[in-house]
């Protein structure tokens, strides 16, 4: 395999991974969204921004490499010897297993974001009433019924003793 193929795999499956992890970070944030953790569901958004980030790198890189080996790929085996069908091949089922994994991110992103959004106007709703019940009641100040009736705190704790 030349040198350009193989760094074009290597790009290829350290998506493969960027991708699959970030896969495994949609289902650990849906768990904290059950869970009602915001703290973890915080750090998966975090982790989430990184992997992107890291994922839009490699992208870059990649962008590079294909424009740089598309005459390779695009080429046939002109030769039959093995050395070149399996250098194809390789680069063929990377190319698979990266779809099948954009695959899967793309699916578990849009359920990630039905969620959120489900989250979001769930969280809005229950703070809209909130909000109602505390403007329709007016803040009472508290009156304990010991002192309304002359009864101070020292003589209910004396009067026990006795």
């Amino acid at each position: 395999m030349t040198t350009a193929a193989t760094d074009l795999l290597q790009l290829i499956e350290q998506r493969i991974a960027l991708l699959a992890s970030l896969a495994e970070t949609f289902a650990a944030a849906r768990l904290d969204v059950a869970r009602f953790d915001v703290s973890g569901l915080e750090r998966r958004i975090a982790e989430q921004d990184r992997l992107c980030s890291q994922i839009r790198a490699v992208d870059s890189t990649l962008d590079q490499m294909q424009r740089r080996c598309s005459a390779y790929l695009a080429v046939t085996p002109a030769d039959n010897s093995l050395t070149a069908k399996q250098d194809h091949q390789k680069l063929r089922e990377a190319l698979e297993r990266l779809q099948s994994v954009q695959e899967t991110v793309k699916r578990l992103n849009n359920a990630h974001q039905i969620l959120l959004r489900r989250s979001r106007r769930t969280v809005s709703a229950l703070l809209q009433s909130y909000q109602s019940l505390a403007q329709d009641r007016a803040p009472a100040a508290y009156s304990d019924p010991a002192c309304a009736a002359g009864v101070s705190a020292r003589s209910v704790l004396a009067g026990e003793r006795i």
